[in-house]
């Protein structure tokens, strides 16, 4: 299956009228979490926006994410342009079907949500908000 074709084939299990690859990329709005889908070589690059670094304590946040880049099939990259924390997943064309990329994306949305809310957690702990201080064990996850 080529970039375009697994981009169709999408589109019309979902029922997402005009959903086409330009130029090798789609943007999708899924669940409020901007996903971008990108033709990569022989795969896709799947990356889903987390939010911004926080004011402070951002050295200390960028380490939490570094240390769970070690611990999944999701990486954690920093877009340059809008300052933006991204989590990032490399999926192989020949092994994906439409059930398997399905599966990916919907895991990505989910951990992306997870960690949207621990950055969330993360300002207003660090800025003294009224949210519970999140505690955040070595690699990077909450312990509740």
């Amino acid at each position: 299956m080529d970039f375009n074709a697994l981009i169709a084939e999408f589109a019309a299990r979902h029922n997402v009228a005009g959903l086409a690859a330009e130029a090798g990329l789609v943007s999708l709005d899924i669940d409020s979490v901007a996903v971008t889908i990108v033709a990569a070589d022989d795969g896709v690059a799947l990356s889903a926006e987390i939010g911004k670094p926080p004011a402070k304590g951002r050295a200390k946040f960028a380490d939490i994410l570094l240390e769970a880049n070690l611990e999944s099939e999701t990486f954690f990259a920093k877009t340059r342009e809008t300052d933006t924390y991204v989590l990032v997943r490399y999926l192989p064309l020949a092994n994906l079907d439409g059930e398997s990329f399905d599966a990916a994306l919907e895991t990505l949305v989910n951990t992306a949500e997870t960690w949207r809310l621990l950055l969330a957690n993360f300002h207003l702990a660090e800025t003294g908000g009224d949210a519970a201080d999140p505690v955040f064990s070595p690699s990077g996850f909450m312990q509740v």
